[in-house]
C-alpha cells in the first residue's frame, strides 16, 4: 500500500514560483539538481508534464521506457523518469498522493471531437504543450507521451481502461522531482471538463523551482 512522503525534501532557495491558472500552461528551463515542486492548489486536478534535454531538444521524455525500467505504470517516490535514449531525466523525491500515470497520454481537441462531439470539444493538453514549447522552436510532432501527475487511470484484469475516476489529490498535495540533467520542462494544467479526471472543474496549480545547491540569502 502506498505510504505518502510529506515534508522530507530540503528544497533550497526558490528560483521560480508561479500559479498556473485553470487550463493554463507553462514551460521553463531547469539546471541539473534543481527541484520541481508541483502543487494542486484546490484539489482534484490532473497535470500533464513533459521533459526535453535542454542541450539537445531532440531527446525527450519517454513514458514507455519509464514504465519498463521502473517496472510499473504508476510512478511515485523513488522512481526515475527516462528519455527516449534511456537516460535519466528526473527522479521523484516526494509524492503525497501516489497516483502518477504514464499510459493515458494527453487530451486534445481532436480526441475530444471523437469522444464527446463538436459541441463539447475544446483545446486540450496537446494544444497547451504546442503553445508552451513554441518559443524553443519545437512543434506538435515533438511532443512525447506525458507524465500524468495525479491521474488515476486503472487497468482492469482484461486490460480495460477508462477515465472514470476523479483525480485523488486534495488541496496542497504535491510532487517533487529532481532534475537529473539540464531540462526544458513543459506543464499543461489539464483543461479537460468532459470526464471526471478534474472533477469536471479544472482549477489552478502552483509550480515552484528551487535550487538546493544555491546558498540561502542571510
Amino acid at each position: 500500500m502506498f505510504q505518502p512522503e510529506q515534508g522530507v525534501t530540503e528544497l533550497g532557495p526558490q528560483v521560480r514560483d508561479e500559479i498556473v491558472p485553470a487550463r493554463g500552461h507553462i514551460a521553463f528551463a531547469m539546471n541539473r539538481s534543481q527541484l520541481l515542486r508541483i502543487e494542486d492548489v484546490e484539489g482534484q486536478q490532473a497535470i500533464d508534464v513533459i521533459f526535453y534535454n535542454l542541450r539537445d531538444l531532440s531527446e525527450k521524455f519517454w513514458a514507455a521506457h519509464s514504465a519498463k525500467i521502473n517496472g510499473t505504470i504508476y510512478l511515485t517516490s523513488g522512481h526515475v523518469l527516462y528519455s527516449d535514449r534511456a537516460n535519466p531525466m528526473a527522479t521523484f523525491l516526494e509524492d503525497t498522493v501516489g497516483k502518477n500515470d504514464v499510459i493515458c497520454g494527453s487530451c486534445s481537441y481532436e480526441l475530444d471531437l471523437l469522444r464527446y462531439g463538436p459541441e463539447k470539444a475544446h483545446p486540450g493538453c496537446m494544444e497547451n504543450f504546442e503553445a508552451a514549447i513554441a518559443p524553443w522552436e519545437l512543434k506538435r510532432a515533438d511532443i512525447p507521451m506525458c507524465l500524468n501527475v495525479f491521474l488515476d487511470y486503472p487497468v482492469g484484469e482484461t486490460g480495460h481502461v477508462a477515465i472514470d475516476r476523479e483525480a485523488p489529490s486534495r488541496p496542497g498535495d504535491h510532487v517533487i522531482l529532481r532534475a537529473d540533467m539540464e531540462l526544458l520542462v513543459a506543464i499543461s494544467n489539464c483543461p479537460q471538463d468532459n470526464n471526471p479526471c478534474n472533477g469536471f472543474n479544472p482549477t489552478s496549480i502552483r509550480v515552484t523551482v528551487t535550487d538546493p545547491e544555491r546558498e540561502t540569502p542571510s
